[in-house]
């Protein structure tokens, strides 16, 4: 799993120590958020059971030994549950019966609410940039203010996006996110140099719970 690369305190201090250099040189307010998944998507848990009670019943109706009807009837039950269940802990099962089109639309839902939850929109140089990163679906969303879209060249987002999914090809994702988050300081400090007195308006530990 995904989660044991982030779920310690070290990762989150440097984290913010990252996020934090890269604000003092540069007008940009970066908030990060990283969740476990975008959905429950229980609707691939109850095809993972439904699969597994077609296999049963299909073994139990073209096996060459003979099953009593209520074995057939309590298998094929118990085959959906198992199923449904084990999809829950092993998360690749439910990748599976998942397209990639429906993973993504799901966490450019999730990322938009937790944009607008967290106010990213509400700071006064509309400077913000909200990288969000969802473990199950592998995948990044990076969602900037109006301001700091403007001043950076599509191109430069385009590339920046690609980077961010390239953690999910390493060794150990974490490290890989830390690197690749401090190499966008020359990036924003090139299109949007930091400005005298500006105010730190997001906090850098910032969580954001729909």
């Amino acid at each position: 799993m995904l989660t044991k690369y982030f779920n310690h305190d070290a990762f989150k201090t440097r984290l913010w120590e990252t996020i934090a250099q890269i604000e003092q040189q540069s007008l940009v307010e970066i908030v990060v958020i990283i969740k476990p998944r975008s959905d429950t998507y229980i609707d691939a848990s109850l095809w993972c059971g439904a699969f597994f009670s077609l296999l049963t019943y299909t073994f139990f109706m073209f096996s060459p030994w003979v099953f009593g009807d209520y074995l057939i009837y309590t298998g094929t039950i118990i085959a959906f549950t198992l199923g449904t269940i084990l999809s829950i802990f092993l998360p690749y099962l439910k990748r599976v019966v998942l397209t990639k089109k429906r993973l993504k639309r799901q966490v450019e839902i999730m990322a938009r609410a937790l944009f607008q939850k967290a106010g990213i929109y509400n700071t006064h140089s509309r400077a913000g940039v909200f990288i969000y990163f969802s473990l199950f679906e592998r995948c990044v969303y990076i969602l900037p203010d109006n301001a700091a879209y403007s001043a950076i060249p599509f191109d430069e987002w385009d590339n920046l996006n690609q980077q961010f999914h390239q953690i999910f090809t390493t060794a150990n994702p974490a490290i890989t996110l830390l690197k690749t988050l401090s190499q966008t300081r020359t990036l924003f400090h090139r299109y949007l140099p930091p400005v005298e007195n500006d105010i730190n308006e997001l906090p850098d530990d910032l969580e954001v719970n729909l």
